[in-house]
């Protein structure tokens, strides 16, 4: 890790850092309604598409919003389905095509791995 810090130049490290800041003062904190509002925005153009699917798969959605740490991601996520704005959707165990890293793993539902509007009934993963 140090030698790869050692060779971005002043204003890359600047970057780092903020980015490092952004992840600690994530953690644990209440989910962050600006990026309940990104995703939101996201989900308004990538939805369409996939409106007769499961969804919009959450590494997509995930790639609208790089900026924003994965905590803090999946914080606004579950947030914004408790609030009703979006329905989080889980994939069966054996599905293919499934990035299992990528989603978010729920005790109760299992692995959420799609994100839809509230009231679409798109297709159900086996």
């Amino acid at each position: 890790m140090n030698d790869v810090l050692r060779q971005l130049r002043l204003p890359e490290l600047v970057d780092v850092l903020t980015f490092a800041q952004r992840v600690l003062a994530a953690r644990d904190a209440a989910a962050d309604p600006e990026v309940v509002s990104g995703i939101l925005a996201a989900m308004n153009q990538l939805h369409p598409p996939y409106k007769n699917t499961s969804g919009v798969p959450l590494p997509i959605l995930r790639g609208a919003l790089l900026q924003v740490p994965r905590a803090a991601f999946e914080r606004a996520m579950l947030e914004a389905e408790v609030q009703g704005l979006v329905k989080l959707v889980p994939v069966a165990p054996l599905a293919p095509f499934v990035e299992r890293q990528a989603g978010i793993q729920d005790p109760k539902r299992g692995l959420l791995y799609f994100c839809t509007a509230p009231g679409a009934h798109g297709r159900r993963e086996p």
